[in-house]
């Protein structure tokens, strides 16, 4: 086997220690470097190959890995030689060039306003009729306390990560602590353990988590994370809240969309109503607006319809000069 793969123990340490990946990301590199280690050895070709990089893309499309996938894995590989190159462990010339691989940029659809207007008041409507129940119990059972519960954490959870645009992972994390209740901020730890505010200052978010901590309190929850589960007080987990979302939904209509997907729909939302793109790209913790304009601001449909109708250069609607102007001075803040 290539001796250079023996170095890959110190290469996910480095980026772990060194370059503070998270968790998850390791992981990932760890995959990835462990599907190109199985590559060397079956092809019985090294790092320094001239073939190296063509024959891992065909040996990745055979796989059947999508485009996406392959770009990840060849990202990865491309940085494990930077690694070893830095460290003086290979000259640069002796490795194979990787070009950027294109990939097929998929349209991400984003839910409608009565879709997530739907789930929120749904989910809201269902924890009310249980808390009626509870209400109405002297003695009430453990099992309706903790649906209860349950019911409410889980609106308040996808209300916060509707107005915010939050991941799942970094909603999950937050603790009591991390909320400053004087000016409606809480800290959020995003990518690479970096902090940023994200802000709750809308009377529905505030009434929404005050409530949360008040029941938490009655039902003897208090801890150090916001989002935990009735049974053991601990943080829920991502796939639990994946799966929660998509058994409400297939109840209440036919649409499908995943927590994640309410952070384009956050990102989308906001920009059309007129918010600067660089406040959004700091809101979503992105270090580049460039990856804000190319993740996460999809224009809808409706959107863009009304553009064409209203400002194409055969539409009879005529602006003010003043409003044609503030229009003007809009488009170039926000880029």
């Amino acid at each position: 086997m290539d001796s250079l793969i023996e170095h890959i123990p110190q290469f996910l340490v480095h980026i772990r220690i060194e370059r503070n990946y998270s968790p998850k990301t390791e992981a990932s590199y760890r995959f990835a470097l462990g599907i190109l280690s199985t590559f060397l050895a079956d092809t019985h070709l090294s790092l320094t190959d001239s073939l190296c990089v063509a024959q891992f893309i065909r040996y990745l499309q055979e796989r059947g890995n999508s485009d996406v996938t392959i770009a990840h894995r060849l990202a990865v590989m491309k940085s494990f030689f930077a690694y070893l190159v830095r460290k003086g462990l290979v000259k640069k010339r002796s490795l194979p060039a990787i070009e950027h691989y294109k990939t097929t940029r998929k349209i991400i659809a984003i839910p409608a306003d009565e879709q997530v207007n739907l789930f929120i008041r749904t989910l809201e409507d269902e924890y009310l009729a249980c808390k009626r129940t509870l209400d109405s119990e002297s003695n009430a059972s453990e099992r309706l306390k903790a649906k209860t519960y349950s019911l409410f954490r889980n609106l308040v959870f996808f209300t916060l990560i509707t107005a915010t645009g939050l991941r799942i992972s970094e909603a999950l994390s937050i603790k009591v602590e991390d909320l400053n209740w004087s000016d409606c901020s809480i800290k959020i730890l995003g990518k690479g353990a970096k902090e940023r505010l994200m802000y709750f200052g809308i009377e529905r978010l505030k009434n929404l988590l005050t409530s949360l901590m008040e029941i938490q309190r009655t039902f003897g929850l208090e801890g150090p994370y916001l989002f935990v589960s009735y049974q053991h007080n601990k943080p829920l987990s991502p796939r639990y809240i994946q799966k929660t979302m998509k058994a409400f939904l297939a109840k209440i209509s036919s649409a499908s969309f995943t927590p994640h997907t309410l952070r384009h729909y956050y990102a989308t939302r906001s920009i059309e109503k007129g918010a600067n793109i660089k406040a959004i790209a700091v809101l979503l913790g992105h270090a580049d607006v460039s990856t804000t304009l190319k993740m996460y601001c999809h224009i809808s449909a409706a959107y863009l319809r009304e553009v064409f109708e209203t400002l194409n250069p055969f539409a009879n609607i005529a602006l003010p000069v003043e409003q044609m102007i503030q229009k003007r001075y809009e488009v170039l803040v926000n880029f």
